[in-house]
């Protein structure tokens, strides 16, 4: 086994997987279509059909998610970086295999899109919460298909690395020694982290919940009724749970993988303590929504603003969570 096996595997994924999201694509962009039929004409005929939409959608998001699953086994069991005998006193170990996490580069967006399915199976007290979500998650699938597919191009920076890895392995120059200083630090402190395997997943899983949240706080401003305060406060408690523990995993990490940078002052890590903060204040106006329930409704509007920017902070400003090179 070797980067041969590798490459059939990664190869071998896009041929399974993109028949998969290109169906989701298509039956989100109808689920989009019967949603709004359903919140236009209000029949119950275009609800039972969005709710079995939404199954069929969520299941092949499930379809697609273990497809990755094969691939990262896949991964594990072909790529073996073996460092040479003469790096022994740079790096510690002889050999590393790479325990890949599900929620890096194009993988994460697709595993948010299919929680945020998962959670939206869960609403039942208002069906057109259900249509507008149905709505959001239709345009949420066209991102992750356009901008994000994990099967067009699977991993294309891990890719980058072993590839590179085994080209200076094989061409045996003196660049070696910053190529393998290099993986094994991400070996080390991202891709075989423990904390990788839990920060990550619970943010994403928190910010599924919190979609539910914001599209909630709408209807509270539109229609000034109970139950949309209550999903919203159902869901915002789940999302800020897991938002709040998800944070508190990442500082020993950031101590570990970090310590020698001024990682406290990066830019994603800013936003999301304002994010929390901001969720922490919608949590406590709720006490007295019967005086602002407006001002809730608006905070929790503001918070999945502040959520969004967090997020999108990697791809625009420089930064150690960021894809931007400074």
């Amino acid at each position: 086994m070797g980067f041969p096996e590798y490459a059939a595997a990664r190869e071998y994924l896009g041929i399974i997987g993109n028949p998969v999201i290109t169906y989701i694509l298509i039956l989100s962009l109808f689920m989009g279509f019967i949603s709004i039929l359903y919140l236009w004409k209000q029949q119950d005929k275009y609800h039972d059909i969005l709710i079995k939409c939404l199954y069929i959608v969520t299941g092949l998001y499930v379809l697609g998610f273990i497809f990755l699953i094969w691939f990262h086994i896949q991964i594990y069991n072909t790529v073996l970086i073996e460092y040479p005998a003469f790096m022994a006193q740079m790096i510690p170990v002889r050999e590393s295999r790479m325990v890949i996490p599900l929620w890096i580069e194009s993988e994460k967006l697709y595993f948010w899109a299919m929680v945020s399915m998962i959670f939206v199976l869960t609403v039942r007290q208002s069906k057109e919460l259900t249509a507008s979500l149905g709505i959001i998650l239709a345009v949420f699938s066209a991102i992750v298909y356009f901008f994000s597919n994990p099967f067009k191009e699977p991993l294309p920076i891990l890719h980058s690395e072993i590839t590179q890895w085994f080209a200076t392995l094989g061409a045996g120059d003196a660049s070696i020694f910053q190529v393998a200083g290099t993986l094994y630090g991400r070996i080390t402190y991202y891709y075989n982290s423990t904390y990788m395997w839990t920060h990550p997943p619970m943010l994403f899983i928190a910010y599924a919940s919190l979609v539910i949240t914001a599209a909630a706080c709408v209807y509270m401003l539109r229609k000034r009724e109970k139950v949309y305060d209550e999903i919203a406060y159902r869901y915002a408690k789940i999302g800020y749970i897991l938002l709040t523990t998800g944070m508190l995993i990442g500082y020993p990490w950031a101590i570990e993988a970090w310590k020698d940078s001024a990682w406290w002052w990066d830019p994603k890590i800013s936003g999301s303590i304002m994010m929390w903060v901001l969720y922490s204040a919608y949590l406590h106006t709720r006490i007295y929504s019967g005086r602002m329930w407006s001002a809730t409704a608006y905070l929790g509007i503001i918070c999945f603003a502040s959520l969004v920017f967090t997020y999108l902070l990697t791809y625009i400003v420089p930064g150690i969570h960021s894809v931007v090179q400074p």
